[in-house]
């Protein structure tokens, strides 16, 4: 049995669980999760398939997972509207990755850490628990570290999110967010609020030592948004022609989010960031 299995807890009752041939087991409760191979399944399947599949956005959200496209995801990684410079949020994502305990990593995907637990609504390649985030199944004051990436967006109730982040910490225990501020509607599976700097320091009052710093800057911001606004002009329902509208568009305007190299510098630049991070300690 791996380590962190044994902080493993029902995310009803919150106590601890028997980890049996067959799966994890709530005496309390009295009610049995599944194991399938190396993955804890604490979400009903259908559940979780329901609510990625809602939209045309989860579907091929899904299927990119599941399938990926490798061409068309190297082509992003140039021709896209995102550009992340920066060591800022760097470190403070390295800092939570080099905590010593265990660590939770909240709608992983198919992204892959050393010495991470990996979480997300489905069983996606290299996903160990299937989950909602809003009701982890792990203990109280279980985790050294809480990393969750361009994820809050997507949960309907994100304050659930930070509030059982701040339950499975340890005292002391490091949290890393990335979030949208100026970004365009994205529903992977679905895409509910945004945030800016002010919004971040309110909604994790309860933690410590609290940074808040660009992810994404203005010039990305812009790219993201003019694109977006060449589809819609198209007048095309999503998501027929998305892909070729917004794609012949970003392939004359990406060049811009370079600027964010120097334009993120700029005392006000969070003013237009197309996402920030939050990073802090629970007290």
């Amino acid at each position: 049995m791996e380590e962190w299995q044994a902080i493993l807890a029902c995310p009803e009752c919150k106590e601890g669980l028997a980890i049996q041939g067959n799966g994890p087991y709530c005496s309390r409760c009295d009610q049995s999760y599944v194991r399938r191979g190396e993955v804890f399944r604490f979400l009903d399947e259908d559940k979780g398939k329901a609510a990625m599949m809602e939209r045309p956005d989860g579907e091929a959200m899904v299927k990119g997972y599941r399938s990926p496209p490798t061409l068309v995801n190297a082509l992003r990684q140039v021709f896209s509207s995102e550009y992340f410079p920066g060591k800022a949020w760097r470190s403070a994502r390295q800092a939570v990755l080099e905590s010593e305990g265990p660590i939770l990593v909240i709608g992983s995907g198919v992204t892959r850490y050393s010495r991470a637990i990996h979480l997300d609504l489905d069983d996606f390649p290299g996903v160990d628990v299937v989950a909602d985030a809003g009701a982890l199944p792990f203990g109280e004051n279980s985790l050294d570290g809480v990393l969750c990436e361009v994820v809050l967006e997507h949960v309907a109730r994100g304050e659930s999110v930070i509030a059982e982040t701040h339950r499975v910490l340890k005292k002391g225990g490091r949290f890393f967010f990335i979030v949208p501020f100026l970004f365009p509607f994205h529903g992977h599976p679905n895409d509910y609020k945004r945030w800016s700097h002010q919004g971040l320091l309110t909604d994790f009052a309860a933690f410590s030592e609290l940074e808040v710093g660009i992810h994404g800057g203005p010039c990305s911001s812009m790219v993201n948004l003019l694109t977006e606004w060449v589809y819609i002009l198209s007048g095309r329902t999503f998501p027929k022609g998305y892909q070729l509208f917004k794609g012949l568009a970003t392939v004359f305007l990406f060049p811009l989010k370079f600027l964010d190299f120097f334009v993120n510098r700029f005392p006000e630049a969070h003013r237009l960031a197309s996402t920030l991070y939050i990073t802090g300690r629970k007290r």
